[in-house]
């Protein structure tokens, strides 16, 4: 056995594993002895199913069964598949790995595991990095009672089988709360990826998933002569000008190129564009609020160039929520999100990151109109000063072009209630409405569960946030009602706005 009372600092037992274990002799299973060769080939590989203390290399499935702690594990979720559990936090994804050392009824045991092959693989790979308590991120070691454990994340390798080859380019980071994202490029057997208006949600082999925010992507390749295959999610082939190459198969346009590609929109005049926040439910437990199902069929069955969702989609973060709602999550045009407090909150930002994107600002053109979507939940409900600059760029730019700016964001400037408050922070509310004004800009925002359309102070904004959260207004006719926008975007700049009820 361990005595953990010896090694006082965290990380100093797993920074020890080389004199505490016998790295000579490893178990795993026969589809792993490959990924145990590779990295520890002077080991002796036996069958884990003898294994009962010493060194063990377990994919998911049995991570799951013998890696004892309820602080760091592994867990099989609906939709997610594998997930990676750290003291409080889910990191959903199969490039997590877990490094684990604990004393077990049998004696100590040295377990390497993860959500896929590529995360087990990539939880030996730092393994064998490391040959003292120096070696650690101390700050990133998970320590409790008799058990002490690094949570990891690796990016790049892209075929998915846990060893990193000559024409990979692989980092690794430590898991703590907030998960390392590497958003706009990713090495594809040697080719470097360069991404604009979209994020790279996934690379298997030659294949790299794209998820579009909006609808220009620019997409490069240097060196390019490497076919690679692109799929890229979340458009609207009949507004966007596309390689005539391309398959298209519903928001999914699949695309071979060596050299990249670009997407952009076409010169549409007239179109519609539909809008809804606040569809979380009432309570923690509380299923999908039977509104927004509603919403969500109706929006498909709508003709519109994209959805917008202002935001609180689920009520606390939690990865169940998430799976709840990814049940129901089901569109047949582009949807684009601008975060809300509630899936900020705790585990929420990583999984909304990993749905959704990096970008929580982000912005595109369609038309006579520009569309600038802001995170203004995470610092007090403020814009900071990149957030500012951002904004004032596309404003200008807009401006330039003739293009009118919709501003999207979850909480607004203004509150139509009587004396109410449920705004932005004051400063930049006041910012942000002197911008608009002088732009002449429209704004779409939540936060107040109601639905409202109106002029303050000159600027031109509504709130769509009765999409199924318990609503702050009862009076119908003040905006107290469920439903969703529709707006029709003119190509003088002029928007119709009407909503729908939704019962």
């Amino acid at each position: 056995m361990i005595n953990f009372s010896a090694y006082r600092s965290r990380g100093s037992v797993i920074g020890s594993w080389r004199e505490l274990f016998n790295a000579s002799r490893v178990y795993t299973v026969p589809g792993y002895w490959d990924l145990v060769k590779n990295y520890l080939p002077n080991a002796s590989v036996e069958d884990v199913a003898v294994y009962k203390w010493g060194i063990a290399v377990l994919p998911p499935e049995l991570g799951i069964k013998l890696l004892s702690s309820g602080r760091v594990r592994i867990e099989r979720v609906d939709y997610f598949g594998y997930v990676l559990y750290r003291n409080g936090y889910h990191f959903v994804g199969p490039d997590k790995g877990i490094i684990a050392v604990f004393n077990s009824k049998d004696g100590k045991r040295l377990i390497v595991t993860g959500t896929s092959r590529a995360g087990v693989g990539l939880a030996l790979r730092e393994l064998v990095r490391i040959h003292s308590p120096s070696d650690v991120p101390s700050f990133y070691v998970y320590r409790y009672g008799q058990f002490e454990a690094l949570a990891l994340k690796e990016i790049g390798d892209v075929n998915w089988d846990g060893i990193v080859e000559k024409d990979e380019y692989v980092r690794d980071y430590p898991l703590y709360y907030d998960e390392p994202f590497q958003f706009y490029w990713r090495v594809v057997g040697g080719e470097n990826v360069s991404v604009r208006g979209a994020f790279i949600r996934l690379v298997n082999g030659s294949t790299v998933y794209l998820r579009a925010l909006g609808f220009s992507v620019n997409v490069s390749v240097r060196p390019s002569g490497k076919n690679l295959t692109f799929v890229i999610e979340n458009v609207n082939p009949a507004y966007i000008d596309y390689p005539k190459c391309a398959s298209v198969n519903g928001t999914t346009i699949k695309i071979t190129s060596t050299s990249g590609f670009i997407i952009k929109p076409l010169p549409v005049s007239n179109y519609t564009v539909i809008a809804f926040g606040d569809h979380r439910p009432a309570h923690r437990n509380d299923p999908v609020p039977e509104v927004f199902r509603k919403i969500v069929k109706e929006a498909n069955n709508r003709s519109a160039a994209f959805v917008i969702d202002n935001g609180d989609l689920v009520y606390s973060g939690r990865l169940g929520e998430w799976v709840d709602l990814m049940r129901v999550w089901h569109w047949n045009k582009p949807i684009f999100v601008s975060p809300g407090n509630h899936e900020y909150q705790g585990e929420g930002r990583n999984i909304y990151h990993y749905l959704f994107g990096p970008a929580e600002d982000f912005a595109f053109t369609l038309g006579s109109f520009g569309y600038v979507f802001l995170d203004d939940v995470d610092n007090g409900y403020s814009l900071v000063p990149a957030q500012w600059t951002f904004l004032e760029e596309w404003l200008k730019k807009d401006n330039e072009t003739g293009r009118r700016t919709v501003i999207i964001a979850h909480a607004p400037p203004y509150d139509p209630r009587p004396n109410g408050r449920h705004t932005m922070n004051e400063a930049s509310a006041k910012k942000l409405l002197a911008l608009m004004r002088k732009y002449n800009s429209f704004g779409i925002f939540s936060h107040i569960h109601m639905n409202w359309y109106g002029t303050y102070e000159g600027v031109q904004m509504i709130i769509t946030g009765g999409a199924g959260a318990p609503l702050y207004v009862t009076d119908p006719s003040k905006g107290g009602f469920y439903g969703y926008a529709v707006l029709g975007m003119e190509k003088d700049g002029e928007i119709k706005v009407s909503f729908v009820r939704v019962g």
